[in-house]
C-alpha cells in the first residue's frame, strides 16, 4: 500500500478522516488503542470519553488515552501496516 498519500493528505484532511481512508483500504485492521467510535460509545462508561464522541462524531477514537484520534496517531498505524 503507497502510505505517502496519507502521509500528504495529513497535510489537508482531518486525522480521522485520514484514519478513515487508511482502516478502509487495509479492511479495518485490529489496532490497540483506537477503535470505531460508534463502538466506544456503546462499550464504555467513560462519560467523558461518550460526550467527546457526542460532540465531534469521530469515526475513530483513540480509547488508551481518551481522545480524538491525532497526526501522530495516524503515522503510528501507518508505520504499524507498513511493517507487517
Amino acid at each position: 500500500m503507497d502510505y505517502d498519500k496519507y502521509i500528504e493528505a495529513l497535510q489537508h484532511e482531518t486525522p480521522d478522516a485520514v484514519l478513515g481512508s487508511i482502516m478502509s483500504a487495509a479492511q479495518f485492521p485490529d489496532i490497540q488503542g483506537i477503535g470505531d467510535a460508534c463502538d466506544i460509545v456503546q462499550s464504555t462508561a467513560n462519560q467523558n470519553d461518550i460526550d467527546l464522541i457526542n460532540q465531534y462524531q469521530p469515526m475513530f477514537y483513540n480509547y488508551q488515552f481518551h481522545r480524538l484520534v491525532n497526526r501522530q496517531d495516524v503515522l503510528n498505524v501507518i508505520r504499524l501496516l507498513n511493517n507487517q
